[in-house]
């Protein structure tokens, strides 16, 4: 079966909005971001520094790539993963530190068909909670997906519900809320 040997070429847009509650409200911030299966240099880079400004930092960050995506024997997407890992600047004691806030690993298999239910551009936009992360930050990321080659034969795996904090703050922009699937955690969407 060929396809499983050689998947699908996809065109994955990236985008990186910005990053909410973070507790220093000095210094910059910036996002690396890697497809860890690849090593093509393509497949990493990271956004401009940005100031942090009233606890938020604002990137506007897109960036296109072609992501082959492996189609299994039983003609589904396999695993392919988006690590993107928030790192924080400051100056301490007069010499700049960098800590890393947090860190978020997204399944790209599972945005291919929301990708392509959804009107807009923008592909799917979510504000994810980050995951190895002692603070309650939440990044807000863009991801739309097109297929440029080949038949549409495969299955991709379901759009997870993101567990995140809520809270007010998310109320208060106007982002809605609804409940996670499994447990109460609530879902800025």
């Amino acid at each position: 079966m060929i396809s499983s040997i050689f998947g699908r070429l996809l065109l994955t847009i990236i985008q990186i909005y910005d990053l909410n509650n973070v507790p220093l409200v000095a210094g910059t911030s910036h996002v690396r971001w890697s497809l860890p299966a690849s090593t093509g240099t393509e497949h990493r880079g990271r956004t401009e520094m940005a100031a942090i400004k009233d606890n938020k930092v604002t990137w506007n960050y897109t960036k296109s790539i072609p992501v082959r995506i492996v189609i299994d024997k039983s003609n589904n997407l396999t695993e392919t993963f988006l690590t993107l890992e928030v790192i924080q600047d400051y100056s301490g004691g007069g010499r700049g530190e960098k800590i890393v806030l947090g860190e978020l690993k997204l399944n790209l298999a599972e945005y291919v068909d929301e990708s392509e239910s959804v009107d807009s551009e923008e592909g799917v936009v979510r504000r994810y909670l980050m995951q190895e992360s002692k603070i309650n930050s939440t990044l807000k990321i863009g991801i739309a997906i097109k297929q440029t080659e080949g038949d549409k034969n495969f299955v991709a795996p379901p759009l997870k519900t993101v567990p995140v904090f809520g809270g007010i703050a998310g109320i208060m922009s106007g982002e809605s809320t609804k409940p996670d699937d499994g447990g109460g955690k609530l879902c800025v969407c």
